[in-house]
């Protein structure tokens, strides 16, 4: 009992707000033009997509990723991502959403929320 008693005085103690940690390797803060501290850079690589399908992964940061792409023609698609963060409940914390035509086969790039995301879509017909 004594032993805990003298424990309690020095564990109420005030420090310092903690920071937050870096990203991950895969994810790092965005140089191009931009000055957020929050903004981040990541390259998805080629994603397969097919007309009015949603297409769900999950970013290293934690965010969830939707894809909805729409076929505008034989090569164009114009896709809908959608990125969500949910807090430990389980309830929507943040929330962005951007659309973006790009060309099948094509180096694409996107700005959704502080997500810059560079892509290349494969359109299935």
């Amino acid at each position: 009992m004594v032993f805990l008693t003298g424990l309690l005085p020095a564990s109420c103690h005030k420090s310092a707000p903690q920071q937050k940690s870096a990203p991950p390797a895969e994810v790092s803060a965005a140089a191009k033009g931009t000055n957020s501290a929050t903004s981040y850079y990541r390259n998805l690589g080629d994603i397969s997509l097919t007309n009015h399908n949603d297409t769900y992964f999950r970013l290293a940061t934690g965010e969830d990723c939707t894809l909805t792409p729409k076929l505008l023609d034989r090569n164009n698609v114009q896709i809908t991502f959608a990125v969500e963060t949910k807090n430990e409940y389980g309830e929507t914390h943040n929330f962005a959403v951007s659309q973006v035509i790009a060309e099948s086969g094509k180096p694409t790039e996107v700005a959704v929320g502080d997500l810059n995301l560079t892509f290349t879509p494969r359109v299935n017909q």
